[in-house]
């Protein structure tokens, strides 16, 4: 009797445990939360079917330096794909489905509006500081975005060097998106 009852104790906690872990957005769905979504912004503007190492072929990565194929990877909300160089950093193409470039936390030595193919995109020089890295966040929809990020060694401190991968990355991936 007394396996019994701990058998259906262990039962019910994995029970609640399976039910309370999927809680949030393991499978996101389209709300609105109170506001009308303007015409053509819809939640991710068809983000959600685009697989983050398939926005870029092996020639295009090929002509960026970079090793191909692409290593993906969850980073915070961000499903991402990154390509390496040895010994000298890499790339990374993260998507957001439910995360505007306004939601993201962008902030470094020099931050500048500019467009990446059809998009309004964001550049952030060294963010939070990092001399190594350059972010380029394109606003694919008012609720949606892919952020790009060129990185160097981390001993390195040749930000127009990043910058210069990220802005060749997020060229080619720009026209790619929906």
């Amino acid at each position: 009797m007394k396996r019994i009852l701990i058998a259906t104790t262990i039962g019910l906690a994995v029970l609640t445990a399976g039910c309370t872990g999927t809680t949030g957005n393991a499978n996101p769905t389209t709300t609105s939360g109170g506001a009308t979504p303007t015409s053509g912004s819809g939640t991710a503007s068809g983000l959600e079917s685009v697989k983050p190492c398939d926005l870029l072929t092996e020639a295009e990565v090929t002509s960026l330096g970079l090793t191909y194929p692409g290593k993906a990877a969850q980073v915070g909300t961000s499903d991402g794909c990154g390509w390496n160089v040895s010994g000298n950093g890499g790339l990374r193409a993260g998507i957001r489905t439910s995360s505007g470039v306004k939601d993201l936390n962008l902030q470094g030595d020099k931050i500048s509006q500019i467009k990446v193919g059809k998009y309004d995109a964001t550049k952030v020089e060294a963010q939070d500081n990092a001399k190594h890295l350059c972010t380029i966040a394109i606003s694919v929809s008012e609720s949606s975005s892919v952020t790009v990020i060129g990185n160097l060694t981390v001993t390195s401190e040749d930000t127009a060097a990043a910058c210069e991968r990220a802005t060749k990355g997020a060229e080619l991936i720009a026209s790619k998106l929906p």
